[in-house]
């Protein structure tokens, strides 16, 4: 589950950088629960997806230089051990080349 904690995570960052809210760095990292070092490694997240964001000393804060829309979709689904057969082509499955001549994948 860290992969949506991270998800929402960086939802909320990015919910506050366009706010121009953040706060400083050390601020902003504890409203995230994150130690310092942890923040930046998110901050380097954002700024891989292109995001343009810059940090102002003189007004505390942190914001996009440029408008960023920042996108992000997910879905989740348990699947039961009967479906799981369903969608593995179930649990016999032995490939054989085109002339018809099992091989082993072990």
């Amino acid at each position: 589950m860290n992969f949506i904690k991270q998800i929402e995570r960086i939802k909320e960052m990015h919910k506050l950088i366009s706010g121009e809210k953040t706060g400083s760095p050390l601020t902003f990292a504890k409203r995230l629960c994150l130690s310092r070092s942890q923040f930046y490694n998110e901050l380097d997240l954002i700024k891989e997806l292109d995001a343009p964001v810059k940090y102002c000393k003189k007004r505390e804060t942190f914001y996009y230089e440029t408008p960023f829309e920042l996108v992000v979709i997910f879905s989740l689904k348990t699947i039961k051990d009967d479906e799981s057969k369903e969608i593995f082509g179930g649990s016999n499955f032995r490939p054989s080349l085109l002339d018809g001549t099992l091989i082993s994948l072990l």
